[in-house]
């Protein structure tokens, strides 16, 4: 039976929960209020800072390759929608909504929606493989023992299927062989409106993919820099609760947890974070309330970060720009 958009968000907080509960059942949650309590905030600031910097580049990565493929937007107008994207997804039923959020008010303005899904495809692609790398670069100098042991292998296994669906992509026979095969009696029921558009949608997201290969260094040398930003964030929300850790460990832990907190599990990855901490860091001797007080704290600071979309929405809307009116103007 499938579920619906809600039911799947109200088992998402229950599993949340039931996480929680879990943890606090094994740690007391007096052991993790003492923990918070000796907390430097200024080691939190330049965390937060470092992840406000992370976000503002990942917007250049998007930027550049829109105006590759000639999308009129502009970088803050790339920012924007990447803020308030993120603080719409801490309450939308899924990240393919929130996802969909940023693709509407990307390419609804000027309708090249080919154009945005090539670019957003390829931003996610170069992103993941680059985290995959940096992961199992730390993870194969450090080789560490206890349950992290097996990361290198999965992190191998992602890094082959995200160059398999590159070359995919960015192979030119596959728009011709996609043509062709709609072409065949097989799909000849295909026909009308609707049918023309996805095709001419999927022929122009292809053809738009191909076109990244100018910028695709500058993506990646950016990636590699948003991730090693990340890291030293990392690190210094670790050090604010007086944890002490190697860059090889945060580098290899900090990429398991992305990867985690992708799982459509608990909502906003409440539960899985403090759990996988947890069991990653007590081979470091890293003591379990303080694990748990190092999530809240990424939990926190992310939440910070998102919420700043929140601001600059509400500025849109009681200040609307150009870019805003026309989106209105577009749907009277």
């Amino acid at each position: 039976m499938k579920l619906t958009k809600w039911q799947s968000r109200i088992l998402r907080i229950i599993g949340s929960m039931a996480l929680v509960v879990g943890i606090f059942w094994f740690i007391p949650i007096s052991d993790v209020i003492a923990s918070l309590r000796k907390v430097h905030l200024g080691y939190v600031a330049a965390g937060f800072a470092l992840n406000l910097l992370n976000s503002y580049g990942e917007a250049i990565q998007l930027w550049l390759l829109l105006k590759r493929v000639a999308v009129p937007a502009g970088l803050w107008t790339v920012f924007e929608t990447k803020m308030t994207t993120r603080f719409y997804g801490q309450f939308l039923p899924s990240e393919f909504m929130a996802a969909a959020v940023k693709f509407y008010r990307l390419a609804g303005p000027t309708q090249q929606w080919g154009e945005v899904v090539a670019a957003l495809v390829f931003f996610r692609l170069v992103n993941m493989a680059a985290l995959a790398l940096l992961g199992f670069a730390f993870w194969a100098i450090e080789l560490p023992t206890g349950p992290g042991r097996w990361v290198g292998l999965v992190l191998i296994g992602a890094m082959l299927a995200l160059v398999v669906m590159h070359f995919v992509l960015a192979n030119p026979r596959l728009t011709r062989h996609a043509a062709w095969l709609m072409s065949t009696r097989m799909f000849a029921w295909l026909k009308g409106r609707f049918v023309d558009k996805v095709r001419n949608l999927a022929r122009t997201m292809l053809e738009s993919y191909r076109r990244f290969g100018s910028v695709v260094w500058s993506i990646i040398g950016l990636a590699v820099f948003r991730h090693l930003l990340g890291i030293v964030s990392f690190g210094l929300i670790a050090l604010s609760l007086d944890i002490h850790l190697s860059i090889l460990t945060i580098g290899w832990i900090r990429v398991v947890l992305q990867a985690i907190m992708t799982l459509p599990i608990t909502l906003s990855g409440i539960g899985l974070r403090e759990g996988t901490l947890v069991i990653l860091l007590q081979e470091y001797g890293v003591a379990a309330s303080d694990a748990v007080a190092l999530a809240f704290l990424i939990f926190a600071i992310g939440l910070v970060v998102n919420s700043l979309g929140g601001i600059l929405e509400l500025k849109n809307f009681i200040r609307p720009g150009p870019a805003t009116d026309a989106v209105r103007s577009d749907r009277e």
